[in-house]
């Protein structure tokens, strides 16, 4: 199965794994419960990691990826 980048913090956190379309993922790290009442009063946060990929090339694509890109992609 393919992992994403954030499996392995995943997996510290406690995460209960399952195979999703090729992808090992997390569904769960507590009871649905205590992960509804967090997400309510806090926040959430969903690992799309898996979800696509984007290919740039030519000679001003790492412009183009560091004008939309929150990150210095040239260190990248």
């Amino acid at each position: 199965m393919k992992k994403t980048p954030l499996y392995a913090a995943h997996r510290r956190a406690g995460a209960k794994m399952v195979e999703f379309a090729g992808w090992d993922m997390p569904v769960q790290y507590t009871t649905i419960t205590d992960e509804h009442h967090a997400v309510r009063t806090g926040a959430g946060l969903f690992d799309i990691s898996h979800m696509g990929r984007l290919s740039f090339s030519g000679p001003d694509a790492l412009a183009l990826i560091q004008k939309v890109y929150t990150n210095n992609a040239a260190t990248m």
